[in-house]
């Protein structure tokens, strides 16, 4: 009695199909028909009137009430001894009161 070890076989996969192949390729004529110019819009002037209604609740009182009652509950969380509150609601008003020069920084940038 011999002791063998039968290796396996494998069939050869040179005259069939690789899928892989197959699928990479047809992923990237997919990605190549889907490819068409993008540009970038110019118009907007439907959007200028919300924009400018949005900007002035941001500046105006709309932004101070927000942004003194985040302070108030920020100062009565102070007494119990929490900080982090009171630093992120001054940081959230003052991040409020510039938001449409941050916001037109966006806007506005080029490449």
């Amino acid at each position: 009695m011999e002791n063998t070890i039968a290796l396996p076989r494998y069939e050869s996969t040179a005259g069939g199909l690789n899928y892989k192949v197959l699928a990479v390729v047809a992923l990237f004529v997919v990605g190549l028909l889907l490819s068409i110019e993008a540009t970038a819009g110019t118009g907007g002037a439907a959007f200028t009137s919300i924009w400018t209604e949005i900007s002035g609740w941001a500046d105006g009182v709309p932004g101070k009430i927000i942004t003194l009652l985040a302070f108030f509950a920020a100062l009565f969380n102070v007494m119990k001894q929490n900080y982090y509150l009171a630093v992120g609601a001054f940081i959230g008003g003052m991040l409020l009161s510039q938001s449409v020069q941050i916001i037109n920084i966006f806007l506005t940038g080029t490449v």
